[in-house]
């Protein structure tokens, strides 16, 4: 199994990481994807990964850094891209629940960091709230980078949408296993291009609801998922992990 979104560098795990990552291995999973949404956990991030074998990191500027992120920021993401174990740029893109109410700054903030990844030729986890058509527009007008949308809260016509790009991923958390309109999105979900997370520890599966998330549950959302797809757990598995590597090119040599 491969967990390709958690923050393991969030207080929460502070004093209990080793048996966190221990935990997660004893139940399958091989890869666990850390990723930064600022400056500091994004090497955060990167120590993490660099210390542990089967652990990556992922680093950015989440879309609530739209106004208040500095240049040197953005210098010092653009130098971690560099570290043989960072797969991928992100979280990044619009927030328009949350994030700053200058969505012009977010969406400028996101074109930035898009530039970065396609120059370094990494992929893109996307952060998508309550912005899908703004941050549709922008990915368009970027065919040769490949996109995942983390998390993915959508709905059928949003993955259909998904489907019609063949650079555009999906990933399911938690809440595949208790919102039904996720859980009718991924019926129809790319088979080639779907894999599963935690974003622990935060949106924790059931049966785990109100418990702090960890990678070790992903099995659950991937079980959930093997259910909607009706294949069994092992197809399931070998689906999303292949996906995985293919996205984020993992143990490989890159320039």
């Amino acid at each position: 199994m491969t967990d390709t979104h958690s923050h393991l560098n969030d207080r929460q795990f502070a004093k209990d990481l080793e048996e966190v990552i221990r935990r997660a291995k004893e139940v399958g999973v091989r890869r666990i994807n850390v990723v930064g949404y600022d400056l500091s956990s994004s090497q955060r991030a990167v120590e993490i990964a660099d210390r542990y074998e089967g652990l990556y990191a992922v680093v950015g500027l989440h879309p609530y850094e739209a106004q208040r992120y500095s240049d040197s920021d953005l210098a010092n993401v653009e130098t971690l891209l560099s570290h043989p174990k960072v797969v991928a740029v992100g979280e990044i893109g619009l927030d328009y629940y949350r994030g700053p109410r200058d969505h012009k700054a977010q969406r400028a903030l996101f074109r930035l960091q898009i530039d970065l990844a396609r120059r370094h030729k990494k992929p893109v986890v996307l952060h998508v709230r309550d912005a899908y058509g703004d941050v549709l527009d922008v990915i368009r007008d970027f065919p040769d980078v490949l996109f995942v949308f983390h998390s993915f809260s959508g709905n059928e016509e949003d993955m259909a949408e998904i489907l019609k790009w063949d650079n555009w991923y999906v990933s399911f958390s938690g809440m595949l296993t208790f919102l039904a309109h996720i859980r009718r999105a991924a019926r129809i979900s790319p088979r080639d291009r779907t894999f599963v997370e935690t974003d622990a520890p935060y949106l924790s599966p059931v049966p785990m609801r109100g418990r702090r998330n960890e990678p070790a549950f992903v099995r659950y959302t991937l079980k959930r998922l093997s259910e909607i797809w009706k294949v069994d757990f092992e197809e399931a598995e070998r689906i999303t992990d292949s996906n995985a590597q293919e996205f984020f090119r993992y143990d490989m040599k890159r320039v």
